[in-house]
């Protein structure tokens, strides 16, 4: 009985805990709708343009306003390819998160 109820308090005082620490994460992923990726065709210090190629169809660009808050992992650069997470507004489409994808380099063989 004694440790039914250890286990409770125990469960109990944990939930709390990591929804706390899931609040106040400074890492917690900004809001966004959609995403793009593929490499940077443009890019200047408020706006970035992507361009997309799918098999079969013409290639697709698209620009979004980069803003204060707009999170970016990685060093952006002409070429780089990167996921665009965004969101569509008034003014066009913001990028909220900005990650750049680092080139996959090949196991080396021994």
């Amino acid at each position: 009985m004694l440790l039914g109820g250890a286990l409770l308090t125990c469960g109990w005082s944990q939930e709390p805990a990591q929804a706390e620490t899931a609040k106040s994460d400074p890492k917690n992923e900004p809001k966004y709708d959609q995403t793009f990726s593929g490499p940077i065709v443009e890019l200047s210090a408020t706006k970035i343009t992507v361009s997309r190629s799918i098999l079969g169809k013409p290639a697709e660009k698209r620009t979004f306003w980069i803003k204060p808050d707009t999170r970016v992992e990685g060093k952006l650069r002409v070429r780089a390819k990167v996921t665009v997470g965004f969101v569509t507004t008034d003014d066009g489409d913001v990028a909220r998160l900005v990650v750049v994808r680092s080139a996959q380099k090949p196991p080396e063989k021994k």
